[in-house]
């Protein structure tokens, strides 16, 4: 069986820089999917459209007329493409990696072209939906690239037309690799990214796991509950040349001290996901050792409703300053058997070494049903639920 390759996608686009400075992979990537939406909009039923520009909050009542063009050039604009209906023109400015550009907005309002059309607005970030309405112009209109992923996924499934559901089904499927998609869980492509690393020496495949972690770990955060997760912070880890795993957080302001709290961890590799709790600088885990000591009996009631959770301790051995590799040195699985001589156990364990951390995690394996589903999302949710007693204590102060 090969390898996932992007590149087997008719939309997918070969970059040219390698580098974003030199100022033109913006453009290219932002050109590209531009171009693939329009062509699936050209080449599918004028269905897709419809349900296209009613989520753009703009209806026609005769879609005989239709006439699609790639960047059109104006005397002071050039926007990325435009839709004709009859004599409606509807010109669309897309932003992937860039931030939008007011005065390249305004300098399309200004276009005569307008004045009986609109200019549709097409970004990854929600937040840029409240900029655009600052500007308070009728004919303009804001779209996110999910919404238009959640739009094309919902004509594909009302669709009977092969040649439709062929050419949608590959624009989704471009969105979700150069993850302009909501999230769609785990699957055997992002594990693959961290098999045979050689072979992927720009870190390409990683990179784009790297931003669906980050994505997944935003919208974790969206369906948080702000009274058990207050004010909580994501950061997603570098990916290296030879990394052959990413890692993710989620952690009480601010994010860059995480070592020096408990915090949410994430981490995904060739085979499994997890999640769990980490404490992990000197401070955070000698206090939590006292806790546990001073407190068992409450620390045990904790644990055994901790079902499918491991309980690891791992001795920092310090390599240089900052630097630290880490061993495996005690791990118990929790649930309804733990037992006050598991606890004793951690504890005698901790007493050991100078410098320690605890783990409390749950890992899924690559190919488990759970993780390839939307609603792994809302799994997550309610994972970190089962968790806040645990973390709650992990922060509590002990006379």
């Amino acid at each position: 069986m090969r390898k996932y390759n992007p590149f087997r996608n008719v939309f997918y686009y070969y970059r040219g820089p390698s580098s974003k400075k030199e100022g033109q992979f913006d453009k290219q990537i932002e050109d590209n999917t531009t171009k693939a939406m329009i062509n699936t909009l050209e080449n599918s039923e004028k269905g897709l459209l419809m349900c296209f520009l009613k989520k753009a909050k703009i209806d026609f009542k005769d879609y005989n007329k239709v006439a699609y063009d790639l960047q059109v050039a104006e005397k002071s604009s050039r926007p990325d493409a435009q839709i004709q209906i009859d004599k409606c023109s509807i010109f669309i400015e897309s932003k992937i990696d860039s931030q939008l550009d007011m005065k390249q907005i305004d300098n399309h309002l200004k276009s005569k072209y307008i004045s009986n059309g609109y200019l549709i607005c097409i970004t990854p970030r929600d937040k840029d939906r409240d900029t655009i309405q600052q500007i308070k112009k009728s004919n303009l209109r804001f779209i996110s690239w999910k919404e238009v992923y959640l739009c094309f996924k919902e004509q594909l499934a009302k669709t009977k037309d092969e040649k439709t559901k062929f050419i949608i089904q590959q624009f989704l499927e471009y969105l979700e690799a150069i993850n302009m998609a909501t999230f769609t869980g785990w699957n055997k492509k992002d594990f693959e990214a961290f098999l045979n690393i050689e072979d992927d020496p720009k870190k390409e495949l990683r990179l784009r796991v790297k931003e669906k972690l980050e994505q997944y770990l935003i919208e974790v955060k969206e369906l948080l509950s702000e009274e058990e997760f207050k004010d909580i912070e994501s950061y997603v880890g570098n990916v290296k040349e030879d990394s052959t795993h990413l890692w993710g957080v989620l952690c009480k302001p601010s994010v860059k001290d995480r070592i020096h709290k408990p915090h949410f961890n994430f981490w995904v590799n060739s085979d499994e996901f997890g999640m769990g709790i980490m404490i992990q600088g000197k401070r955070p885990a000698n206090k939590m050792k006292k806790s546990i000591n001073s407190e068992k009996d409450k620390f045990l009631k904790i644990l055994k409703k901790l079902k499918d959770f491991d309980l690891i301790i791992r001795e920092r051995v310090l390599d240089r300053p900052r630097e630290y590799h880490k061993i495996d040195v005690a791990k118990i699985k929790l649930g309804k058997y733990v037992s006050l001589e598991d606890i004793n156990y951690i504890l005698e364990k901790m007493g050991r070494y100078t410098l320690f951390e605890i783990h409390c995690a749950r890992s899924f394996k690559r190919d488990e049903e759970i993780l390839n589903n939307q609603s792994f999302l809302k799994k997550t949710v309610e994972f970190m639920s089962q968790l806040r007693d645990y973390y709650n204590f992990s922060f509590g102060e002990v006379s």
